[in-house]
């Protein structure tokens, strides 16, 4: 993600991070931390739906669920973010999931195509979406997550 971030250029765009930031190491956690596991509680809900539609379906979901909870747990872990980049990658795969199954239809799940009213998934990409404006606020430095990693004492 790094790199990613390092190609488009993104930290140069909002250079304003470094004069401006949120220095709540605890809140950023602990927000990162209840969409996390908010992410594992909607799939984990949706489980059985989808595994009766797709068995696949279902096992993904399961997948995205306990993913969701090692995410939640790997957040306040200490000074590596392994916890916000996991979760993330689990948010950008079930939101590009999402949208494909609306969208276009997905095998498995072609009764769900065009069915984008239904709140559990709007809900689901809220959160989403948030966790991923998250991920990138503790990324580019706008949130403090992780005050050890920039020599801070008080």
């Amino acid at each position: 993600m790094r790199r990613l971030l390092r190609v488009t250029g993104l930290p140069q765009l909002v250079a304003f991070y470094r004069y401006i930031y949120l220095n709540q190491p605890r809140l950023t956690a602990a927000a990162g931390s209840a969409l996390a596991l908010a992410f594992a509680a909607i799939h984990l809900y949706e489980l059985p739906a989808h595994y009766e539609a797709s068995p696949a379906w279902g096992v993904l979901f399961g997948v995205l669920a306990a993913g969701g909870l090692v995410a939640t747990a790997g957040i306040p872990a200490g000074g590596r973010p392994w916890g916000w980049e996991l979760g993330a990658a689990l948010c950008l795969l079930a939101l590009a999931g999402y949208l494909a199954s609306r969208a276009v239809g997905l095998p498995g799940l072609e009764e769900f195509r065009g069915r984008w009213d239904y709140p559990l998934g709007t809900l689901a990409m809220i959160v989403e979406g948030l966790f991923l404006l998250g991920y990138l606020f503790v990324r580019t430095g706008l949130a403090v997550a992780y005050p050890e990693r920039r020599d801070w004492h008080d």
